[in-house]
């Protein structure tokens, strides 16, 4: 994600993790949360401030004029909207912290599922469908597309509820009226087990119910993991 925002390559000895992340450990921001007041104090005397290094360290990034033309930092800067250099940097940020743990709490949670001795079976297809496919796309390995898809579900990076304003003049929602300005919301996690007429033996790892053509749309129409409307994820993509 560091690459991809701006152009600044993970193999550089001055990482993002290492320059600028690992100050805002779990255990800092517990402190934030039970202690704010003496933590912000200690932060303020110690210039321990993690969320400005990072955002100094992002915006250093993007006034480089080497970004790779794969970068999100390269087509900001070449846009024909003129954007500012805080607005590019700010479009960076946002593309790096959503990108960094939702995809590594993905690999981590599918990559234990599959670790798991009941998901032997699921290697040695996987394994198969790769060496007999060598010469195809990766997005053209259903197996691997629904073993990914399944993992989505069954662990989605962002879990909690995702808020949103009812807009005017109200719905009804399964024959309950909710009034304009409502704040209403779901999460992925209930969504894909809640739903058993859609997702059967949803508390189950199965990746092969993303083979079946008969329920894939109503399957993919109640798929959360990426938020749903104008407002979804862009990383579904």
């Amino acid at each position: 994600m560091q690459e991809y925002s701006y152009g600044d390559t993970l193999k550089s000895p001055q990482t993002l993790f290492f320059s600028v992340y690992i100050p805002d450990t779990f255990v800092v921001k517990l402190c934030r949360f039970h202690w704010p007041i003496l933590t912000g104090w200690i932060e303020n005397i110690l210039n321990f401030k993690a969320s400005s290094r990072i955002g100094q360290y992002v915006i250093k990034a993007c006034e480089h004029s080497d970004s790779g033309k794969h970068s999100v930092a390269y087509k900001l800067k070449d846009s024909i909207a003129n954007f500012s250099q805080s607005q590019v940097a700010a479009e960076c940020m946002n593309h790096l912290a959503a990108g960094i743990d939702t995809t590594g709490d993905a690999l981590c949670f599918l990559v234990y599922q599959l670790s798991k001795p009941e998901s032997y079976h699921l290697q040695d297809q996987l394994i198969a469908e790769i060496l007999s496919s060598k010469h195809k796309n990766i997005g053209e390995l259903p197996y691997l597309e629904a073993v990914i898809k399944e993992g989505l579900r069954c662990f989605p990076p962002i879990p909690m509820s995702q808020p949103r304003c009812v807009p005017p003049p109200g719905r009804n929602i399964d024959g309950h009226y909710i009034p304009a300005g409502t704040i209403v919301s779901c999460q992925a996690w209930s969504v894909h087990r809640l739903n058993s007429y859609v997702f059967h033996n949803g508390n189950q790892f199965l990746p092969e119910r993303w083979l079946d053509t008969r329920s894939i749309v109503d399957m993919n129409r109640l798929f959360f993991t990426f938020g749903a409307g104008g407002r979804s994820c862009t990383g579904r993509q």
